[in-house]
């Protein structure tokens, strides 16, 4: 099965297993660990809701605090506000930026472009790679929340919530990793590519936590990936084709626009 897969992909998944399983690990044992802690939170219901309360509006507003104590609101803010997110960011503005600045900075770009393929398929067959490494850790992480909120006794969460969450960070990340491989391969220059996609990302995770607090802000709330992601409260309200579609579009453009980027590009190394 594998000999029949182009060997850019079997390559890149070989050049991100190591990263891939590390990245895994993490997010499993995160995920565990807070589920953990959520049995304490339920015995003392009114106690930590009491404190919840008491915390500045601004704070609640930012990390989606209200109903803490239910199992929808506890996972929402202490994994899906910002904790995930920002792993599933941070893998695609990896992967995304390396693509193919990594291989201009090793020196390796003129050998790779040798092979008897279009520069598209060389883009492509990594971006399969790339894809699909990052739908293996949405289906981890699916898994693991399923198991942790049967073991935490979370019956108010949903398998179908959890799908819906787990699938919208993965698209998230897809948007930055598209931000990544489209500067990388228009720069050559991996630092420039993170950079770039982590400073967007911050701007959206900002304006997608201050929105509800400023009224100035609020209209632009539409147009940040974060508010596509996860605006729709997932984990109570299942599926937002639209919010879905927006990522998955705003993804497939930055990565059509990374094709012809690269395409221009005089790789000199």
């Amino acid at each position: 099965m594998v000999a029949l897969l182009p060997a850019l992909t079997v390559k890149t998944w070989r050049d991100h297993w190591r990263a891939l399983l590390g990245w895994s690990a993490g997010l499993a044992a995160l995920s565990a660990m807070e589920l953990s802690v959520y049995p304490s939170v339920r015995s003392t219901a009114a106690g930590a809701g009491q404190f919840v309360n008491s915390l500045p509006e601004a704070l609640k507003t930012m990390f989606r605090m209200s109903d803490y104590t239910s199992g929808p609101g506890f996972i929402g803010a202490e994994l899906f506000s910002f904790t995930i997110p920002l792993v599933f960011i941070a893998v695609g503005t990896s992967f995304g930026s390396g693509a193919t600045a990594l291989e201009e900075e090793r020196g390796t770009a003129d050998l790779l472009l040798t092979l008897p393929i279009t520069r598209s398929r060389v883009l492509l067959e990594k971006l399969v790679a790339l894809l699909s490494d990052m739908l293996v850790l949405g289906l981890l992480l699916w898994l693991v929340l399923l198991v942790g909120v049967h073991a935490a006794g979370m019956s108010d969460v949903g398998g179908g919530g959890l799908a819906v969450a787990s699938l919208s960070s993965v698209l998230l990340g897809w948007v930055y990793a598209g931000v990544g491989l489209l500067v990388g391969a228009w720069s050559g220059k991996r630092s420039i590519a993170v950079g770039t996609a982590v400073t967007l990302a911050i701007a959206a995770f900002v304006l997608y936590s201050l929105g509800p607090l400023v009224h100035g802000l609020r209209p632009w709330l539409r147009v940040t990936p974060f508010q596509w992601a996860f605006g729709n409260d997932p984990l109570r309200n299942g599926l937002s084709v639209g919010y879905l579609a927006l990522l998955l579009a705003t993804s497939v453009v930055f990565f059509g626009l990374s094709v012809l980027a690269f395409n221009r590009r005089d790789i000199t190394a």
